[in-house]
């Protein structure tokens, strides 16, 4: 038995293939963008059982799109998971609402007779025997304040929808100087889209891989509290799949306090325009902060070129640093997990 994790070159976005090949069982996690599906989706797989898409952002939903096109002629599946108005109902006020491109997504959902439905904390999709999914965010809350939020943009009324700022990787500090700046995440009711992101627990056998997507550091950590879990009472997962690429604004020190864990997955190519990620204080925090499950060393699975982040935002943390915390960084798409 065997399960396997691919992230696709996305750029700085997110596309994940899971597949477990005992139960012919596979589906994607976000798209990426068009290009995403076009270079690689396409080549690699023409069928899933369903695809989730974790928030609306463009470089999770873009890649859908053509997908979608080509259902079902050239592409099947059974189902998506996108939270919207129309696949989840959340008390709200002022009727129908969405983003432009959410819209968009499910007007196509509907045009092509596909099978749509949200994902909501508490719910568990059962994909097989041994494969299942706990979804840990986001919390009703989390979604009738998304669906709030973009009222006046359906009805055309202007509104600030800046999105949230990712790290900026700047001034040169120590790994113990980076390990105590103080928390950055934005209040979840100035990030709404990223707090509405659906994270989840991908369980498979005794294995448990965290899948944060964008997501609020808040909204995980509080799902952990309720579930027992705190700093002596730790979160244990054999791997993690960071939130929004390794941002230090979608880490808290109470979540990484409660978790253990010495595997951490970072989907990006390192950011566009200003925006730049990883964040060596992420790395550095999660170097010397979190329990590395009695493991010695610490390791982070890029799916990009590393030496080209580095190249267009500079060191993430030198060889001397990296050797002193155990710290190793792994060119790496694909994890197989038995």
């Amino acid at each position: 038995m065997e399960l396997i994790i691919t992230s696709f070159e996305a750029k700085y976005g997110d596309a994940f293939l899971i597949e477990e090949h005992d139960s012919n069982i596979r589906f994607l996690v976000d798209c990426g963008f068009k290009l995403t599906y076009k270079h690689h989706i396409k080549k690699r797989i023409n069928s899933v059982d369903f695809i989730i898409l974790t928030h609306s952002d463009e470089d999770h939903i873009n890649g859908v799109f053509p997908l979608i096109n080509d259902y079902p002629e050239k592409f099947t599946l059974n189902k998506i998971y996108v939270n919207s108005p129309e696949s989840i109902q959340v008390p709200r006020t002022n009727g129908v609402i969405s983003i432009r491109q959410a819209k968009d997504l499910i007007n196509l959902l509907q045009d092509k007779e596909l099978p749509f439905g949200g994902l909501m904390q508490g719910q568990t999709i059962r994909a097989s025997k041994n494969l299942s999914l706990d979804i840990i965010s986001p919390t009703k809350t989390e979604l009738d304040s998304y669906y709030k939020k973009y009222n006046s943009e359906v009805a055309d009324v202007p509104q600030n929808t800046k999105g949230t700022n990712i790290s900026l990787n700047s001034a040169t500090k120590s790994v113990a100087e980076w390990a105590n700046q103080p928390d950055s995440f934005p209040k979840k009711s100035d990030d709404i889209a990223n707090a509405s992101s659906i994270a989840f627990i991908l369980n498979f056998r005794d294995k448990k891989i965290l899948f944060l997507a964008d997501s609020h550091p808040e909204v995980i950590s509080d799902y952990l509290l309720k579930q027992g879990f705190s700093s002596k009472q730790k979160a244990t997962f054999d791997y993690i799949k960071l939130s929004h690429h390794g941002s230090s604004k979608s880490i808290s020190k109470q979540l990484l306090s409660m978790i253990s864990c010495n595997n951490f997955i970072i989907s990006t190519n390192g950011g566009k325009a200003k925006s730049k990620h990883p964040s060596v204080e992420t790395i550095a925090k999660l170097a010397t902060l979190v329990d590395r499950n009695s493991n010695e060393e610490i390791n982070f699975y890029f799916n990009h070129s590393i030496s080209a982040i580095e190249t267009r935002n500079g060191p993430l943390l030198s060889a001397e640093e990296r050797l002193l915390y155990k710290i190793n960084y792994i060119e790496q798409n694909e994890i197989r997990i038995t």
